[in-house]
């Protein structure tokens, strides 16, 4: 066993993944709350305009790790199982739920149980929120022309379930900091630049 798993039980490439996603979504979230989209041209006349940039460029970014993120995913089989246990085993998420009803946390790190199922469904959410936006970014009318048909049919895909990655994020963030207060080293998902 390396001193890299003893000491850090994330991989490499999972910290690096979860930094860009956090970060990317983290971001997207908050300036949603105060951009003002304009569909019908570039305007950096304001800091909600600048936003709205940001939004998107970060947002491609994003798309970019989650692409990233799905490409470890399919090529990992111990990580898919992990995040998708569709064929079981189904014990470690019912062990974590009994846990958690009796006011129990498992300890952080990659592990199969209700963590790693809570994830993988906040990844779809995330994911699909990246594919509507990045389709919406390449839809975006350009010099003045109004939104076509069909960026009008993607905004209210990218919006529906902005509530529940509003959700998935609070939770998580709350949880780490359960995590923290136990001080069971959730922080060392951060540490990038450990081998």
């Amino acid at each position: 066993m390396s001193d890299d798993s003893r000491d850090n039980p994330w991989p490499r490439e999972a910290r690096w993944l979860h930094a860009g996603i956090a970060f990317g979504v983290t971001w997207q979230l908050f300036s949603s709350l105060w951009m003002t989209p304009d569909f019908q041209h570039a305007d950096y006349g304001s800091i909600t305009q600048l936003l709205f940039s940001t939004h998107a460029w970060i947002g491609l970014t994003t798309a970019l790790f989650l692409l990233w993120e799905w490409l470890w995913i399919f090529t990992t089989p111990a990580i898919r199982a992990q995040l998708f246990p569709l064929r079981g085993p189904w014990r470690p998420i019912w062990d974590d739920l009994r846990a958690l009803l009796r006011g129990r946390l498992r300890p952080s790190g990659p592990a199969p149980g209700l963590a790693a199922i809570v994830h993988g469904l906040g990844l779809l959410l995330v994911s699909w929120m990246a594919l509507t936006g990045t389709a919406i970014f390449f839809f975006l009318p350009q010099g003045g022309t109004p939104p076509g048909a069909i960026l009008q049919a993607l905004i209210p895909l990218h919006k529906a379930l902005a509530n529940l990655v509003w959700a998935y994020w609070i939770g998580h963030v709350a949880f780490t900091l359960l995590h923290a207060l136990r001080r069971d080293g959730i922080w060392n998902i951060f540490r990038l630049f450990e081998l």
